[in-house]
C-alpha cells in the first residue's frame, strides 16, 4: 500500500516540475491576482515545504516517535526572503528531494512504512500518511502553479 503512496508522490513531483518548467522567466515574479503567490513564490513554498517532509520522513525512521515541528507558511515568504530568492535554485531544490526521498524510501518494510512522528493536534501520524499529505500538497499547488503561470 505505502509504495503505491511513493508512486502516486512520484507521479505528482513529476507533473508539478513539468508545470514548473513551463515557466516564463520574466514573469515568473508576478502574481497574477493581488491576493495570489507568483509562480516563484509558489516554487519556493514547494521547496520549503519538501524540506520539512523530508525531515519528517528521515525522523520517522531514525528517532522513536518524533515530534513533528509546524511551520507557519504564511510568514515564510517575508521571513525567508522569497522576493530576493532564485526560482531556478527553488526547483532544483524541489527536483534534488523529490528523488532523494523515492531513493530513501524506495526500499522500506511495511514496519517501516508504518514508523509513527507525533503531531501536536493529530496525534500518531505514520510516513505512509506523511507521504500521502506531501503527494497531495504537491498536486494541489501544480493546479496553483497553472493558474499563476
Amino acid at each position: 500500500m505505502s509504495q503505491e503512496k511513493l508512486a502516486e508522490y512520484a507521479k505528482n513531483l513529476e507533473i508539478f516540475i513539468a508545470q514548473a518548467k513551463r515557466i516564463d522567466t520574466k514573469t515568473a515574479g508576478v502574481a497574477t491576482r493581488e491576493s495570489e503567490w507568483s509562480p516563484a513564490f509558489i516554487l519556493h513554498h514547494i521547496a520549503d515545504a519538501e524540506m520539512h517532509f523530508m525531515n519528517r520522513y528521515f525522523n520517522a525512521l531514525t528517532i522513536d516517535k518524533p515530534q513533528i515541528i509546524q511551520f507557519d507558511e504564511d510568514i515564510y515568504p517575508s521571513a525567508l526572503n522569497y522576493e530576493g530568492r532564485d526560482w531556478v535554485n527553488s526547483l532544483a531544490l524541489i527536483e534534488s528531494i523529490g528523488k532523494q526521498v523515492q531513493v530513501a524510501l524506495s526500499g522500506l518494510s511495511k514496519e517501516q512504512w508504518e514508523r509513527v512522528s507525533i503531531h501536536p493536534q493529530a496525534g500518531e501520524i505514520s510516513i505512509s500518511s506523511l507521504v500521502a499529505k506531501a503527494s497531495n500538497h504537491l498536486h494541489a499547488h501544480t493546479s496553483q502553479l497553472k493558474e499563476a503561470s
